[in-house]
């Protein structure tokens, strides 16, 4: 079986550099608004790498589920996740073609990940009154493609009807660099009725 070439690129990153990327920190934002999640109920974390988003609402004694291409990334957040005692439960998913069962899940993670065709998968998955936690890149116009960059605005647009909580575009210190990276946030409930 041949493998997805995004598989085989982040495998290769996670490989080399995983145990750098899971020493990094949660999102700010989530961390800013954690008081929002709920007591009990299941988070979906999409595109979640090596969990580090994961971790930290697992932490909170909330179930995980975790998403990743890479098998890599989630076999080192598995081995962390054992390690401080708290249980995630990952799957290989390939979030190009999304599908999710309706109302299945009461949070949706998605950060520095951009699917657009995700949009509506998470749209269904949700539950009535379920959190949407989203924060990607936006497209500067500096060699960037814009295939995996937002354009200004479009987050905001895309989940309009959604209860915004909160929506903004912003700066962020990149992971490694540590230069500033223009991204838009959004944390936003589902409707209890459509």
């Amino acid at each position: 079986m041949t493998q997805h070439p995004d598989a085989l690129k982040w495998n290769g990153r996670y490989q080399t550099d995983g145990p750098y990327r899971q020493q990094g920190h949660p999102s700010r934002m989530l961390q800013a608004f954690d008081h929002l999640l709920p007591d009990n109920g299941v988070v979906l974390d999409a595109a979640a790498g090596v969990g580090v988003n994961s971790l930290f609402v697992a932490r909170q004694g909330i179930s995980v589920v975790a998403l990743d291409i890479s098998e890599v990334g989630l076999r080192l957040l598995r081995q962390q996740s054992a390690d401080l005692g708290v249980r995630v439960e990952t799957a290989v998913f390939d979030l190009t073609q999304p599908y999710f069962p309706a109302n299945c899940v009461d949070v949706i993670l998605n950060f520095r990940f951009l699917e657009r065709s995700a949009f509506a998968a998470y749209r269904q998955a949700l539950r009535p009154g379920g959190l949407l936690f989203f924060e990607t890149f936006v497209h500067t116009g500096v060699e960037e493609s814009p295939a995996y960059f937002l354009e200004p605005g479009e987050l905001h647009h895309a989940f309009a009807d959604f209860d915004l909580i909160h929506s903004a575009e912003t700066t962020i210190p990149g992971h490694r660099s540590g230069r500033m990276r223009h991204v838009a946030q959004l944390v936003a409930r589902k409707p209890l009725t459509s």
